[in-house]
């Protein structure tokens, strides 16, 4: 439900850039929108959909509900930080290929989009959860972003992903697990990724516990993660044994933390699915 991270970016020009042609316009958009982010997220939310049992046209609508939603979080997030990032490469609103304004008016499209989707696709009950997520992410990228509760949008939107889908799909609630493993599995990818980047970052919750104790609290919220997803799973050793592996390797030095840290969150969510289907 982010685009905002710092860490992961988009491959710009430098410059002023200017252009008539619509290509280039459609261009400025797709880099405005964190390409990278918003196509993970979508992938994610819609195989987790067909996991629990979304098909058709209902599936569908789940994509593209949550295309329409992270839009409006990636173009919100260009166009409230055009000014401060002013020049920067990979931002089409700050070196001028784009107005901000236009970021706006259409990252406010995207989310009514979104927002009528949810309850076509899930219903009034359903659609309240991405709502919710949506919300904290608009929190994130105007107020929460550069605080000490940057970690808090993260753990709400993620953890309303599960009941959103199966809310809408069926009217069940999750079982405990599903919400808990994706808040805290995405706390813990919130602090890796924000790691490379903690001595440039003006500031948030990475920024202001600094590096070590950062990747200290980042692995603990994995090992946690991993813990209750080890529980659900019919195979939960495996992914303990995964765990215990990359943080050998890591403490080994041959392979960098930050890389260690996201392969375990890449390791949590593809356990999180098998737990799913089991």
């Amino acid at each position: 439900f982010f685009q905002a991270e710092d860490g992961i970016r988009d491959i710009g020009v430098t410059g002023v850039q200017t252009c008539a042609l619509p290509i280039c316009g459609v261009t400025a958009l797709a880099r405005a929108c964190h390409p990278l982010p918003t196509v993970a997220v979508t992938a994610l939310a819609t195989a987790f959909a067909a996991i629990l049992g979304w098909r058709g046209m209902p599936l569908a609508g789940v994509a593209v509900c949550v295309l329409a939603g992270q839009l409006s979080v990636g173009w919100s997030n260009d166009a409230h930080d055009a000014e401060r990032d002013r020049g920067r490469e990979g931002k089409p609103a700050a070196t001028g290929a784009i107005a901000p304004r236009t970021l706006w008016v259409l990252a406010v499209i995207a989310l009514a989009v979104a927002i009528a989707l949810s309850v076509v696709v899930a219903g009034w009950t359903g659609a309240v959860f991405h709502v919710v997520a949506l919300a904290a992410a608009w929190a994130y990228n105007l107020a929460l972003a550069r605080t000490a509760w940057s970690w808090l949008p993260y753990a709400v939107a993620f953890a309303c992903l599960p009941p959103f889908l199966t809310v809408g799909l069926d009217g069940t609630a999750p079982p405990w697990w599903l919400p808990a493993a994706f808040a805290i599995t995405a706390v813990g990818g919130h602090l890796a990724n924000a790691l490379p980047d903690i001595a440039r970052d003006e500031d948030g919750l990475a920024v202001r516990l600094g590096p070590r104790r950062a990747t200290a609290l980042a692995w603990a919220l994995l090992a946690v993660g991993s813990g209750i997803i080890a529980l659900a799973m019919p195979a939960g050793l495996a992914l303990v044994a995964v765990y215990l592996v990359v943080a050998g390797i890591a403490r080994a030095g041959r392979l960098s933390t930050f890389h260690a840290l996201i392969a375990i969150v890449l390791a949590d969510t593809a356990a999180i699915a098998i737990a799913a289907i089991a």
